[in-house]
This record gives C-alpha cells, structure tokens and sequence, in this order.
C-alpha cells in the first residue's frame, strides 16, 4: 500500500512542502513518482520519515540526520554525540551569563549615581549588593 504526500503530511503534521524539500536533498526521496508528477510513499519512507521527525524533535539537524541515516549511525551513539555538544553549548551561554550579568550588576554599584542612591538608603549597601551580586553569579551562574 501506499499514500500520496498529501495523506502523507497529513498524517506526520509536517506539510507537502518540507516533503519535498526533505526529497530534494536525498533525505527521504518517495517510493515512486506517479505519471502525473505526484509522490507516493510506502511504509518504509513512513518509518524514515518518523526517525527524521524524531531526531529533529530532539535538535539534530537536517546534515546530522542526513549523515546518521546514510551511514546507518546508530541513532543512540548520535544522539550522546548531539547531548554532549548541546552541554558544551549550555556551559558556554551559562559561562556568558554569568559575565553578562556581573558586568550590568558592577556597572549598577559601580555607577556612582546608583551607588549614592545605595548609600543614601544605608551606608554601606553598595559594597553589600556588589558583593550579593557576585555571590549569586558565583552561586547560580557558574
């Protein structure tokens, strides 16, 4: 049995257009193009077309996927690849938070408006909240 891409898309959510583009670069070309110009597809490019939904589901991209697929890469050592790379990522933009924010929260008690508006409410809360800035950045940030 087959369906055309229409029944296709309907059933996987996705539209007759990303059908074609995932066609047009090798990822899942139909089982068979009728004479009239229209895909059909069988129930192997069903169950491709799951693994590529499920794999961009989790982040991995459209070259990745195509490369898991066309090597046969074991999809649970591609996707420990794709978590340690999305950890690495994370590390990075928790590293640049943390900069991010000791930068605006030095330049609030650095400020020496601000800072006299800190001391104006008690003497002292200027060193105070620097120093609870850079606790909380120490702390939560990284």
């Amino acid at each position: 049995m087959d369906w055309p891409i229409a029944e296709v898309a309907r059933m996987s959510g996705v539209t007759a257009r990303t059908l074609r583009h995932y066609d047009e670069i090798g990822l899942l070309p139909p089982a068979r193009i009728g004479t009239n110009g229209h895909r059909r597809y069988e129930g192997r490019q069903l169950l491709l077309l799951q693994q590529i939904l499920v794999l961009g589901e989790l982040g991995v991209g459209l070259p990745e996927i195509s490369r898991i697929l066309a090597e046969q890469v074991d999809e649970v050592e591609a996707l420990r690849g794709h978590h340690r790379r999305l950890v690495a990522e994370r590390d990075r933009l928790d590293a640049l938070a943390a900069t991010v924010f000791r930068t605006i929260g030095r330049s609030c008690v650095d400020n020496e408006q601000w800072r006299g508006a800190y001391e104006a409410i008690a003497p002292g809360l200027a060193a105070y909240q620097r120093d609870a800035i850079e606790a909380y950045a120490a702390a939560r940030l990284g």
